[in-house]
């Protein structure tokens, strides 16, 4: 039977790709430790260096820079691992960052937005002015879509002899990213963003960075960065996804062309967008109206049928106010209301134009009021 719920939740996890699935078969087929010698261990190992093979072609870098995790989140924990004693976070980073900083025995400053999300770039200088840090400036928010300008932080980070470390869970998949011409010294990527099974992600490493800090030690896997019997499963179906996105670019364009209808109807019945005069990723819509609060409006729309959220998808099913939208100076009243919209592979134009059609209904009802 056809599902009738529309799902527009892709940046807290996509659907999975036919790739994935097709790639359950592979595993299915093995057996054996990829640490161990012998044939079956040899060939699982093939398995996985093949996927590293293709995520590297993905962003444009080499295979050896590919360390698997359990997940972004880990990624984001090794990274900021190798602080030298002192870590900048932009404001509007994933809480993922700021709860790893917490843990750290080192100093954190935190690194202010404009009102349109993007970071202040005299702040930064300004900050690392002060001495040897990590910075941490994701690529493109989780919850506007508001893309950085990376390559320039890079080089404005490098000039100060700082390590720029990039959370690219999002962007990952969405945009082109060539990790070795942007300059980025620590990245974090992850398999259920771009149609791959959960529990498997990767953080990519500048080669220039070494004598690096592992956060798992073991039995020295992972090129010694992450100990543990890799997830096999999990590694194939995001190798999969990865060389499936690299030549994505009509998709892409569909999915933007669905978020410039769906915005532009919003906006005639009074949305606010965030972000909207800058680069954002593609898919990503972040609205909220005056009149309504984002938890009840959930709700109506879940009851309707279509799967949304109010941002991140990592605070325990909670409704919160959007740390992002507080720093971006966005008014209260707005940032009660804001819902997040995120379309990927499977979204069509019935189904933008059928969620269009649910706030058209509530304006007319209100209306007629």
């Amino acid at each position: 039977m056809k599902d009738s719920r529309i799902y527009f939740d892709y940046n807290a996890s996509s659907l999975i790709r036919p790739e994935s699935v097709d790639s359950v078969n592979k595993v299915l087929r093995s057996y054996g430790n990829p640490s161990s010698v012998h044939k079956e261990g040899r060939s699982m190992r093939s398995l996985i260096e093949d996927s590293r093979e293709k995520i590297s072609n993905s962003l444009s870098t080499s295979s050896d820079n590919i360390i698997f995790t359990s997940g972004g989140t880990e990624a984001i924990d090794i990274a900021l691992n190798q602080n030298p004693g002192r870590i900048i976070i932009n404001s509007t980073e994933h809480i993922a960052v700021f709860e790893s900083a917490k843990l750290l025995n080192c100093n954190v400053d935190i690194l202010d937005v404009d009102k349109n999300g993007l970071i202040r770039v005299d702040l930064l200088e300004s900050l690392l002015k002060k001495g040897p840090a990590l910075v941490c400036v994701m690529y493109a928010n989780n919850e506007t879509g508001v893309i950085q300008p990376i390559e320039e932080i890079s080089k404005i980070v490098k000039s100060y002899n700082g390590i720029l470390f990039c959370d690219a869970v999002q962007a990952f998949g969405k945009v082109d990213i060539s990790f070795d011409q942007l300059g980025i010294d620590l990245m974090a990527i992850s398999a259920h963003k771009i149609g791959g099974f959960s529990g498997s992600g990767a953080l990519v490493l500048n080669n220039k960075i070494s004598d690096l800090i592992p956060k798992v030690s073991g039995g020295g896997q992972e090129f010694g960065l992450r100990g543990g019997t890799e997830n096999l499963l999990g590694i194939i179906s995001f190798g999969e996804c990865a060389s499936v996105i690299k030549d994505m670019a009509d998709e892409r364009n569909r999915i933007k062309e669905l978020i410039k209808l769906l915005e532009d109807n919003l906006s005639s019945l009074g949305a606010n967008i965030f972000g909207y005069n800058v680069e954002r990723l593609p898919n990503t819509s972040l609205f909220s109206f005056e009149d309504f609060k984002a938890e009840s409006l959930l709700m109506r729309l879940d009851l309707a049928g279509f799967s949304v959220s109010s941002g991140s998808a990592c605070s325990s099913g909670k409704v919160k106010v959007s740390h992002v939208l507080k720093a971006m100076n966005i008014s209260q009243s707005m940032q009660k209301g804001a819902i997040r919209v995120s379309l990927g592979w499977g979204s069509s134009k019935e189904q933008v134009e059928s969620f269009i059609s649910f706030f058209e209904n509530i304006f007319n009802k209100k209306v007629k009021e």
